[in-house]
């Protein structure tokens, strides 16, 4: 089947020229409506649309522009053939080239893997200070008192070893739960507060959340660490310490103007192993199904359209998004890798931790 097409340049006074697509008569149109052509309207990518050309020796698509589809006599008439349209990219400007349809550039594989070398470091550097903070900054006199303070803090029943298997599992997940959905409401609350701009609320909240961590937790285990390891220190020395440790990194995290980068980053590291060994202390039935709770909770948070996380980070990612640190940790890319997707991005770019 062949089908020709009447290519033009519309010269209509007073108007830009456009590229065009007609038929010349009334019995083109009727012609091609026998042979089942249909044009959609101008709605693709590039202001390209598929016209499907059906018969019943063949069945095949061609990319064309067309402005509209009507019939009669026009000026600077060019005939183009359908075969023409579908295989010669120079006939038609707008025809995109079939080699960049979806296929991945080299410019996005080189941002998605440095993107991964830069988050990869601190993820594993936070999991492997965890670990040997939840082992061995502890004594059995310390685990036994914070895990009553704990446990009596955070969990609504009480799992006991006088309790059968299948009891302590369901008192265990219960306190989970009631864990996991505080923490999903208030991400919401923080997402919904970013959202409308409640900046001053937000900032507040945080540097009050960040500053407690930072003194009262940090200074909870820097406590235990010289206890356990029989370190002498005199009372306004530890105190020095905790306040100067807790104001340096709570303005390093907000304020950061004239601070390293590595200060800030080392920063939102230790507020996580701070985190992970104060959560250590609830007892093994809590702390299992809290952990299993937690991960679901941040896959579906971070990979659900839904997900509190990955819209908080797409509100972020916009152009005119005011800037909100502590909420994500920034990792520096190297020198000369941008996103693909934006022309003056910056090196610095935010990943959720």
């Amino acid at each position: 089947l062949e089908i020709e097409f009447k290519w033009r340049m519309s010269l209509h006074k007073g108007s830009n020229p456009e590229s065009s697509l007609y038929a010349e008569t009334k019995e083109d149109e009727i012609n091609m409506k026998s042979n089942n052509l249909s044009v959609p309207p101008l709605s693709g990518p590039n202001n390209v649309n598929i016209i499907n050309v059906n018969s019943a020796e063949s069945s095949e698509s061609v990319e064309v522009t067309p402005h509209e589809m009507t019939y009669g006599y026009y000026n600077e008439e060019t005939v183009i053939s359908r075969s023409n349209l579908s295989t010669d990219a120079n006939t038609h400007p707008n025809t995109p080239d079939p080699g960049t349809g979806t296929s991945i550039s080299l410019a996005e594989l080189k941002y998605g893997a440095s993107s991964f070398h830069a988050i990869i470091l601190p993820v594993t550097l936070t999991m492997i200070l965890s670990a040997l903070a939840v082992t061995y900054i502890q004594t059995p006199e310390t685990k036994a008192a914070t895990e009553a303070s704990v446990n009596g803090f955070y969990n609504v029943f009480t799992v006991s070893e006088d309790n059968s298997t299948a009891a302590n599992i369901g008192l265990g997940l219960v306190n989970a739960l009631v864990i996991v959905s505080a923490i999903a409401v208030a991400t919401f609350l923080i997402v919904i507060l970013y959202k409308f701009r409640c900046m001053k609320l937000l900032l507040g909240y945080m540097i009050l959340s960040s500053a407690a961590l930072l003194g009262l937790l940090g200074g909870l285990m820097f406590q235990v660490f010289l206890e356990k390891y029989e370190i002498p220190i005199d009372t306004i020395t530890f105190y020095f310490l905790i306040v100067n440790f807790a104001a340096v990194g709570t303005i390093s995290i907000f304020y950061q103007r004239g601070i390293p980068l590595y200060i800030t980053q080392g920063y939102l590291i230790a507020t996580s192993v701070i985190l992970a060994w104060q959560l250590s202390h609830f007892n093994d039935w809590t702390a299992w199904c809290l952990l299993i709770l937690l991960a679901l909770y941040d896959l579906c948070a971070v990979l659900t359209p839904c997900g509190p996380l990955k819209a908080l980070i797409k509100l972020m990612q916009k152009d005119n998004a005011p800037s909100m640190p502590g909420l994500l940790y920034e990792a520096q890319l190297p020198s000369g890798v941008e996103r693909p997707s934006l022309q003056n991005s910056n090196n610095s770019n935010s990943h959720s931790n």
